[in-house]
């Protein structure tokens, strides 16, 4: 399917959810506060509640994954209605902060508060306050670590998840992967004197924004390989020695 089709077969059948960019537009049509740089992936299998559109603040740099949810209210009110005939409202604010990511199938409920610089684990359910700089996961979401404790972890698992990420694509297709294929691990092994205007990772640093902040960090560090042949190279090693254990 072409893209053109498809753009307008998701057009057809989702309407304002058929792209992130007509949802978020929907959305501060209706009167979410809605920051710059949010992305909404998958948009059609995600929920966000306009009932009350003023309940709901989303920041600056926030990536809220598929098949999530974003509620301000609720209709528990309905079986206390039944028991005493009266009518007893449920509504909070939800408000979501700048460079927060939301994983898969996370539910956002009335009254969560979720602070700056956070990450939420694919399935969790948010109901209070998320304090900034934090990691967090589960039903209830608890916190698991500092971001400055994930980041650390992030680092020493790079080399160990490419390895892994080329091992599997060579055993699929029985060929070495383009290193485009590993465009978020590329700190690895792009030599640091790459043109970057021209580099086929480029996307990846002009992320919401970043390019300058992105680029100097990229030219101030050092590769782990000196190429991504060599890269290749080392991968290759480790298959050997999973092979001979």
């Amino acid at each position: 399917m072409s893209d053109s089709l498809k753009r307008l077969t998701l057009q057809v059948a989702y309407g304002h959810k058929a792209t992130e960019t007509r949802y978020i537009r929907w959305l501060r049509a209706q009167g979410v506060n809605v920051g710059e740089h949010v992305h909404i992936y998958s948009p059609w299998t995600v929920k966000i509640d306009t009932q009350r559109p003023w309940m709901i603040e989303i920041g600056d740099n926030v990536h809220i994954a598929a098949d999530s949810s974003i509620l301000q209210h609720d209709y528990s009110w309905s079986v206390l209605q039944h028991m005493t005939g009266e009518i007893l409202g449920s509504c909070g604010k939800v408000r979501i902060g700048n460079n927060v990511f939301i994983g898969q199938r996370s539910l956002i409920l009335k009254g969560a508060d979720i602070g700056d610089n956070v990450i939420i684990g694919a399935g969790s359910v948010v109901t209070k306050k998320l304090p900034d700089d934090g990691v967090y996961a589960g039903v209830p979401v608890k916190r698991l670590m500092s971001i400055q404790d994930f980041l650390g972890k992030r680092r020493s698992l790079q080399i160990e998840e490419a390895v892994s990420l080329v091992k599997e694509f060579e055993r699929v297709y029985r060929k070495k992967p383009e290193k485009e294929l590993l465009r978020e691990f590329f700190w690895l092994f792009e030599p640091r004197d790459t043109d970057v205007l021209g580099s086929v990772f480029k996307d990846v640093l002009d992320l919401d924004g970043q390019w300058t902040h992105s680029v100097s960090a990229f030219e101030s560090s050092q590769p782990q390989f000196s190429s991504f042949s060599k890269f290749l190279e080392y991968c290759e090693m480790q298959r050997q020695k999973s092979n001979e254990q």
